[in-house]
């Protein structure tokens, strides 16, 4: 189901940064295109209990929701057929993964997981923080979290951000969110680190609010993209066309507001702030102004990496140039390689041909003198 070939990935992405697009209607490089005509159908793997993003809906037995709108409206966009496939979420990774699906519907973005994954422009910002029961819970930033008992679903993004902030707990995991939201509930497990949007429709749709809230300000925004197997650039190439498309459209605004009732560019609906978590707002206000300070001093070395980087990535774009050139030259040697084989067999075969011919009159002229002289 994705591209494996690497000079068919060099191809594309020269294609994407360089190529002017077979039509200024659908943004996409003549490569992209030609290769989307080919594959009428594109599967893609979500959550099957991640609202508002992506779910199943108990009432109609669809499957729907803010990403699952933007798909089908890009598959109709660009003349594909968008077939969803909603399973848990470690197993929708897992499913891309080894090809028996296309791409993932949604997936946050990081560095351990861009080792096996190519990621889309972002499509939307997810706060997470921390959501405890309405009981007196000390738990109210990232280190109270040691040695609790904090509810995750199989593959959330979670799991790796503590693990890298180094917080020793205990894990107990779930299928999905609303699992773990029950989990806390029940008295199972402390907390949970929630995906805001979607620990907020839980909350309101099975009535928790007055026994759980959030306890703690977002611990991180996750930048949720669509996701590919590493080098299926063909496939990105048409995700990230799609989401420009929608976004510079309104029709990105439209789906978000429809199923948020906020815009993509206000801030997210927020709980009013518990004692401890206003205290960790003033500490990290002051611890801000000592950073500030410390920025304004070192100022000139962000400027000098700066331009370094600048620098570095005027001289990829001039060795990506380069390769381009390189290779359009190959394609024409081996162009008039082949041409010159095509001569070479055929002047080969006339030769051959002609001495064919002269030795059939050879051995036609020695048989009449034998005839000759044997009268």
């Amino acid at each position: 189901m994705r591209t494996k070939s690497f000079a068919g990935a060099l191809a594309i992405i020269a294609c994407a940064a360089f190529a002017v697009p077979s039509s200024a209607y659908d943004g996409l490089p003549a490569a992209v295109r030609a290769w989307l005509t080919e594959r009428p159908e594109i599967v893609f793997v979500g959550q099957a209990s991640y609202p508002p993003f992506e779910f199943l809906d108990e009432r109609t037995g669809e499957y729907t929701g803010m990403s699952v709108e933007l798909i089908r409206w890009i598959a109709t966009e660009y003349g594909f057929s968008a077939v969803f496939k909603p399973m848990p979420f470690e197993a929708a990774q897992s499913a891309v993964l080894q090809g028996e699906a296309d791409a993932l519907t949604g997936l946050f973005k990081s560095d351990a997981r861009s080792l096996r994954f190519d990621f889309s422009t972002p499509v939307f910002s997810v706060p997470a923080s921390i959501y405890t029961r309405n009981d007196g819970s000390n738990i109210r930033s990232a280190a109270d979290l040691n040695g609790k008992r904090i509810a995750a679903q199989r593959g959330d993004y979670a799991i790796e951000h503590l693990a890298s902030a180094g917080i020793t707990l205990e894990w107990v995991f779930a299928d999905d969110f609303g699992e773990a939201i029950d989990l806390v509930a029940t008295g199972a497990a402390d907390a949970i680190i929630g995906d805001e949007q979607t620990v907020r429709y839980y909350l309101r749709s099975r009535e928790l609010e007055d026994r759980i809230h959030s306890s703690s300000g977002p611990l991180y925004a996750g930048a949720d993209c669509m996701a590919v197997a590493k080098g299926d650039a063909f496939l990105l190439a048409v995700l990230d066309a799609g989401i420009e498309r929608a976004k510079s459209t309104g029709t990105l605004e439209t789906i978000y507001r429809k199923w948020t009732g906020s815009s993509l560019s206000e801030p997210t609906e927020r709980e009013p702030l518990s004692r401890g978590a206003k205290m960790a707002i003033l500490v990290a206000s002051i611890a801000a102004i000592f950073s500030f300070a410390t920025t304004f001093r070192t100022r000139s070395i962000v400027d000098s990496a700066t331009r370094t980087l600048k620098n570095e990535l005027e001289g990829l774009k001039t060795k990506n140039d380069g390769l381009t050139a390189a290779n359009a030259r190959l394609r024409l040697d081996l162009e008039e390689r082949s041409r010159l084989e095509e001569d070479k067999r055929r002047i080969d075969a006339e030769a051959a041909a002609r001495r064919v011919e002269e030795l059939t009159r050879c051995a036609i002229a020695k048989a009449l003198d034998t005839t000759a002289s044997s009268e």
